[in-house]
């Protein structure tokens, strides 16, 4: 949500997880269970900010391998809504900046509506995506992963219900009052290029796969916590994309390094994952790394059922400029913080995860919102 005073959101949170993990500790009693560092894991779900999406980033998910032989299939499906103007009149009454309004935007924006140095962006984006993920236990220490995905652009439905929240809230993004809902426009300029210009639609277009490998150093005990080393590689379908491949893909091979740990204390379990991904840019427009950090709480209401509680981090795919000025580049590419919420269910060979992301800094900088379903079955 935007527009709202800022405040050291992650701190707070930070140590209220903080808090609530030491509670789980000395107040909530014992499971009936025994010792399960990895639980049922935090939510998996990647980053969904459209200049992210045809890059590598990292995906939480339980810091345990399955065991030789074992296999999990899942499909997951998420919906992003995204809405970052710039140049909205409410920064600048004057328009001493170019402003773009619903009237520039149906004119057809051009390099002459942003900045002609550091970034300009107008993205009205509602995302569909859709993701086949596949692991399975090598040893029972090593898995084995990939994942599949394709995504849809487009004007989306949920432009007036995201206002009717915030405006419950008193958050209401003012840049959304001039501009029309459900449309779909895609405009990131960096020193007036063009990174992605384009109001037409997108339709199923295949992601480019990602492989892991997850290896497993130990379950941990009543004091030690699980540890898993993870790593990710993304390998492009085609190195030369088109305009409209370029969408969801940099047709460049990425790669990530994440460490990922769990402990167990009564009845919750924190998750704490953090590392890198190393993308591969040539034109510069990116930063070369983004840097992750985890931090989730999964409270289990008993041995098949969790609620989670997540605070995301990260270092922005857009680079900085080095000025150090509070202006569209800074902003644009200042860290993000997102929390997310949502309910885990395991059971024999059933999974189903269902939960909901919003952003919460007034940075400008990343997706509103995100509605994600997540099922499948595993088999050990």
């Amino acid at each position: 949500m935007r527009h709202r005073s800022h405040v050291r959101l992650p701190r707070r949170l930070w140590r209220a997880a903080g808090f609530a993990l030491c509670a789980g500790i000395f107040v909530l009693p014992a499971p009936v269970w025994a010792v399960d560092n990895g639980g049922l894991g935090p939510l998996s779900v990647r980053n969904q900010f459209p200049p992210s999406l045809p890059f590598l980033s990292f995906t939480p998910e339980q810091t345990s391998t399955l065991p030789a032989g074992g296999f999990r299939f899942t499909y997951q499906y998420s919906v992003a809504n995204t809405f970052i103007n710039t140049q909205s009149p409410d920064k600048d009454p004057s328009c001493s900046d170019p402003c773009i309004t619903a009237a520039e935007v149906e004119a057809g924006l051009t390099a002459g509506n942003f900045p002609a140095t550091g970034y300009g962006a107008y993205i009205d984006a509602e995302s569909a995506r859709h993701q086949l993920a596949f692991r399975y236990g090598l040893a029972d220490w090593l898995e084995l992963g990939l994942d599949l995905a394709w995504l849809s652009y487009s004007g989306g439905a949920l432009d007036s219900n995201i206002e009717s929240v915030e405006k419950s809230f008193s958050a209401f993004n003012e840049s959304r009052a001039f501009s029309e809902r459900n449309r779909f426009d895609y405009y990131l300029f960096r020193d007036g290029e063009p990174i992605f210009a384009t109001s037409d639609t997108l339709q199923n277009q295949a992601e480019d796969p990602v492989m892991h490998l997850k290896w497993s150093w130990g379950d941990g005990g009543e004091f030690l916590p699980a540890v898993s080393v993870k790593l990710s590689y993304k390998y492009p379908l085609d190195f030369s994309p088109g305009e409209r491949r370029r969408l969801v893909s940099s047709g460049r091979v990425d790669s990530g390094a994440y460490l990922l740990l769990s402990k167990e204390f009564g009845r919750v379990v924190g998750h704490y994952q953090f590392g890198s991904t190393f993308i591969d840019d040539p034109a510069n427009n990116f930063s070369s790394q983004i840097r992750h950090k985890v931090f989730a709480l999964e409270v289990r209401a008993d041995s098949r059922n969790s609620w989670l509680f997540q605070v995301v981090t990260r270092s922005n795919v857009l680079r900085k400029s080095g000025s150090g000025k509070v202006d569209n580049d800074f902003l644009l590419s200042r860290a993000t913080d997102l929390l997310a919420i949502g309910h885990k269910f395991k059971g024999d060979t059933f999974l189903f995860d269902i939960g909901v992301v919003e952003d919460f800094n007034s940075r400008l900088n990343d997706t509103d919102i995100v509605l994600f379903l997540d099922f499948g079955w595993e088999f050990r």
